[in-house]
């Protein structure tokens, strides 16, 4: 039988006696056991001088050089500039403004505009001049309306009307207009109290629809629509359409009951600026019913073609 060293064993007891106490130390979870999560940041370790500063009074912590101090920037970076503490040059210069801003955009404001819309010489069987003009005082919702027109032909002067109207808005590009209209050629002289509207229709087209109620029961009806068709941005198209109708016929003025005239005029006009402006065009005008009759009378046509040429003026 062998024999074997007593030492051998005892050394062999101690590693596997020491081996027991690290295990018991550290223990090894189960394998089906959820290992703990962890946590997405560790919280920085605190040391003595943070330790320190945490029970330091507010007069240590004063004294004592910030870390945070250092990394912030200077006072002087930040300071407020003295250039612009100088009023900027702007304040002291008022820009010029366009003529009529100061009181267009205020509803209480008085403003005025005039348009010579035809300053024209007629060429024809008859050569003479027309006009067309008229014009606005006031503000956005109450205005008064000035308007003539007229025609010297042959030496005659004939068809002269002046309205005197205040306009009262009813809708957006819309006024009603109460006045008085007065006829002063072609026979005596008639006054009529005017009522009617005028405002832009859809797709730009302006109208004017006016009724008139004279003397011994009379009465009247004026249509009148135009329209600015753009070419290019200074050649423009306006054609114009108008009719007039009376309740009663007026021998001393040659006119007839019923649809009394109608005018169709087209008119080029080239726009130098927008205030000014040059055309040429044709005015086919005629005459029905009654007022035909008394065209033929005095030996004139009820038909008439002009060839006019021109200016319009804004103001």
């Amino acid at each position: 039988m062998k024999r074997y060293n007593s030492g051998v064993f005892v050394t062999l007891f101690a590693a596997l006696g020491s081996s027991a106490v690290i295990a018991q130390q550290s223990p090894t979870p189960p394998m089906d056991m959820p290992m703990p999560a962890e946590s997405p940041a560790k919280a920085p370790s605190t040391s003595a001088e943070d330790a320190h500063s945490m029970h330091m009074t507010p007069e240590e912590m004063d004294h004592m050089p910030s870390q945070q101090g250092m990394d912030a920037p200077a006072h002087e970076t930040h300071a407020p500039d003295a250039a612009l503490e100088r009023p900027a040059l702007s304040q002291h210069v008022t820009p010029a403004m366009m003529a009529g801003m100061d009181t267009d955009m205020n509803d209480a404001g008085l403003v005025h505009r005039i348009w010579i819309e035809n300053l024209e010489g007629v060429f024809a069987n008859k050569n003479g001049g027309a006009w067309d003009a008229q014009g606005w005082l006031g503000g956005d919702f109450h205005k008064l309306w000035l308007k003539t027109e007229g025609a010297t032909l042959g030496g005659k002067t004939q068809d002269t009307k002046v309205e005197a109207l205040w306009a009262h808005a009813l809708l957006p590009f819309w006024d009603t207009q109460v006045g008085v209209r007065h006829d002063f050629s072609g026979g005596p002289s008639r006054t009529w109290a005017a009522i009617g509207i005028q405002g832009i229709m859809p797709y730009w087209f302006d109208l004017e629809l006016t009724g008139y109620f004279g003397e011994e029961g009379r009465g009247a009806v004026r249509l009148k629509s135009e329209y600015d068709l753009y070419l290019t941005q200074r050649w423009v198209l306006k054609p114009e359409v108008e009719l007039n109708a009376y309740s009663k016929s007026d021998a001393e003025r040659n006119i007839g009951a019923g649809l009394s005239d109608g005018q169709l005029e087209v008119r080029l006009r080239y726009e130098v600026s927008r205030r000014f402006a040059c055309y040429v065009g044709f005015v086919y005008a005629r005459k029905f019913a009654g007022s035909a009759d008394f065209a033929r009378i005095d030996g004139d046509s009820p038909v008439d073609h002009r060839a006019v040429a021109g200016i319009a003026l804004f103001l």
